[in-house]
């Protein structure tokens, strides 16, 4: 199969399309794994990180290695104890720090496997598990957003963002957003009720108070917006310095909240994401999409910054007739 691969950690370039052996499941010694023809992968901030050799403590495997941490796809094949999926059915999967979604072919556990509605294409939902989830769990089980809350999230377009905004107002709160000049048109389009341009405004200075803050590009701190929250409210990164982990111990005996999430992927917080894809309450906002052997230049993006939304490799063209 074609693969992207690296073969040393590095910058960009270190990323090769190669062929390679196609992964196999182990039906017996672990009959819980499934294998997905892959049509689109999605491309996250941690991607780059990874290839770079930052978080080689929690990346297991030898190189060469094949990196995406998220892909949506067809079953080719599944592993013996695996009754809810079946070889043909569309999906979604979480693919976790093994990564292998920059693949022709990827292994997946079927607990970090969904079924895509008809109405959610490989592209869109591709995008969603990681960021999507990361908003999700951010706004819902971090943050305690009840309706009537007022949030604000700064690095609101980009790919946890995008997401944040569509997500708080599902589940009721008033939502600024803070994002750069050229961002300000798609914060309103996916529903914020109010936009602070960063480049024109420091929203930790703002008058107005908040029951939760959500930094999902963590370029703020607790310390910095605790002059905005509510007495009771809450302070939610995505990257916990080590300032913020005392931040949360200090906080356990306080009103005021500071908290930190790990992203960790659910069938049942998936299957919520794709029901309101499904019916239209929800979007990915995809910038750009890109070929495999595209890769190279969709990392440089990525680490570039400002990328609105979420950039998703296609690995196979065409998208099969749905039943």
């Amino acid at each position: 199969m074609k693969a992207a691969i690296i073969n040393q950690y590095g910058d960009s370039h270190e990323l090769l399309v190669q062929e390679v052996p196609n992964p196999l499941i182990d039906r017996q010694d672990d009959p819980h794994q499934v294998l997905i023809r892959v049509h689109a992968a999605g491309i996250n901030p941690v991607d780059t990180k990874l290839r770079q050799g930052g978080l080689k403590v929690v990346q297991p495997g030898d190189f060469p290695k094949i990196l995406g941490l998220e892909c949506a796809g067809i079953i080719e094949q599944v592993g013996l104890m695996v009754t809810d999926l079946k070889p043909g059915d569309r999906v979604v999967a979480s693919l976790g720090m093994t990564g292998g979604g920059y693949a022709e072919y990827a292994v997946a556990k079927d607990t970090n496997v969904a079924k895509l509605p008809d109405e959610v294409d490989f592209v869109q939902a591709a995008a969603m598990p990681v960021a999507a989830g990361t908003a999700l769990q951010a706004l819902r089980d971090k943050g305690h957003l009840r309706p009537g809350d007022r949030v604000l999230i700064n690095g609101a377009t980009g790919g946890v963002g995008t997401f944040a905004i569509q997500i708080a107002k599902l589940l009721g709160g008033l939502v600024t957003a803070v994002c750069s000049t050229n961002g300000v048109a798609l914060a309103r389009q996916l529903g914020a009720d109010q936009v602070i341009d960063y480049n024109v405004a420091d929203f930790t200075k703002s008058i107005e108070k908040y029951d939760l803050v959500f930094d999902a590009v963590a370029k703020s701190s607790f310390d910095e917006c605790r002059a905005i929250l509510t007495e009771s409210g809450s302070y939610v990164t995505t990257v916990p310095s080590p300032k913020q982990v005392l931040e949360q111990v200090v906080t356990t005996f306080t009103q005021q909240k500071a908290e930190s999430l790990l992203f960790r992927f659910t069938r049942e917080d998936m299957n919520w994401l794709l029901k309101q894809a499904a019916e239209g309450q929800l979007r990915a906002v995809v910038e750009r999409t890109y070929r495999l052997n595209e890769l190279a230049l969709a990392h440089a993006e990525s680490e570039a910054g400002h990328v609105k939304g979420k950039l998703v490799v296609i690995v196979t063209e065409n998208e099969p007739a749905k039943s």
